[in-house]
């Protein structure tokens, strides 16, 4: 079967299309032109580099394909790239939308976030069935566009278009070669970790994520949404996570939990140096919001549809530990 990927150099791109070639689908993987492509390049697979703002350059990548795994997106922490942000994650994915319509694809499995479904102020777990998204005064522009991308692909579900959700948690695995997690590790290593953000999350192993992703393919329900993220026993507050990773590594833990105010404090401060680093800020005001909030997730209907696993959180971090030191990451 012929599927494309989007967004095939990054993360999770990259942990599908591996999992695709395993189980010997036809590839096309698509990333942003200049995208690092060293952890796909030697795969059996067709790559072609594109912009997904630009619907002439969509259509070639979708025309022939049976389904459409819709990954792409920009996760930028960076207030000056937010209308960018927008673009990618919004128009970008109604182009491939629309592509899917135009080109008769059979499947559209389109990658959202958790952020999407919002979270329960009281700190209990969110599914699919209770999800509201209440995220919208954060200034968490990713969260943001996100759901407005989700909104606009439902109408297009309406009018025919065979779409799946699919909801991610905190990704943690192989293959994060923008060394997300790594960036926290190389700081609990050097002690420059002294607090962790007051909040919590719903953590995730990548390449369990991906399988699912191609599970939705084949057996999810058009207009259906699969949360892939924790479940109500293995959902933690980022002081547990951090201090599992201190465990990982052989460190001692953080000890502080920073309140709401004092973090967004230090996002505004990250944004303010970033104007003269010329580099994106660590944590922006909204990330930090949205990070000291409890952010649960229950992904029992996707353990159930999907055969999605969630491994405990060690696993995870040993796993993505483990990616870095071959990469030759000293952690």
């Amino acid at each position: 079967m012929k599927c494309l990927v989007t967004g095939a150099t990054g993360f999770l791109g990259s942990n599908l299309v591996h999992q695709l070639v395993l189980e010997g689908w036809d590839v096309r993987a698509s990333g942003m032109h200049g995208s690092e492509i060293k952890h796909i390049r030697g795969l059996p697979i067709e790559i072609v580099l594109a912009d997904v703002t630009i619907a002439a350059e969509v259509d070639p990548l979708v025309k022939g394909c049976d389904v459409v795994f819709h990954v792409a997106s920009d996760a930028s922490s960076w207030s000056k790239t937010k209308q960018r942000q927008r673009e990618v994650n919004v128009e970008g994915s109604i182009n491939v939308a629309q592509a899917c319509m135009k080109f008769g694809v059979s499947r559209m499995v389109y990658t959202s976030t958790t952020a999407v479904l919002g979270y329960d102020p009281q700190g209990g777990c969110v599914d699919e069935e209770n999800a509201d998204f209440n995220c919208d005064g954060m200034r968490f522009n990713y969260g943001e566009t996100k759901y407005q991308a989700q909104k606009a692909l439902e109408k297009l579900n309406q009018l025919g278009l065979d779409v799946v959700y699919m909801y991610p948690g905190f990704l943690i695995g192989p293959f994060d070669h923008s060394l997300q997690l790594a960036r926290v590790l190389f700081d609990l290593k050097n002690g420059k970790m002294p607090f962790t953000p007051g909040g919590g999350a719903s953590f995730c192993h990548v390449t369990e994520v991906a399988k699912a992703h191609i599970q939705a393919a084949k057996r999810g329900f058009s207009g259906e949404g699969y949360i892939c993220a924790g479940l109500p026993t293995t959902n933690m507050s980022y002081h547990d996570f951090f201090t599992k990773m201190a465990f990982v590594i052989g460190v001692k833990p953080p000890k502080v939990k920073l309140g709401t105010r004092v973090l967004v404090i230090y996002g505004y401060l990250c944004e303010f140096v970033s104007r003269f680093t010329g580099k994106a800020p660590r944590i922006n005001p909204g990330q930090a919001r949205y990070m000291s909030i409890t952010h649960y997730s229950d992904s029992r209907k996707a353990v159930r549809e999907l055969d999605y696993v969630v491994p405990i959180a060690e696993e995870c971090i040993r796993d993505a530990v483990d990616w870095y030191q071959d990469q030759g990451h000293q952690i």
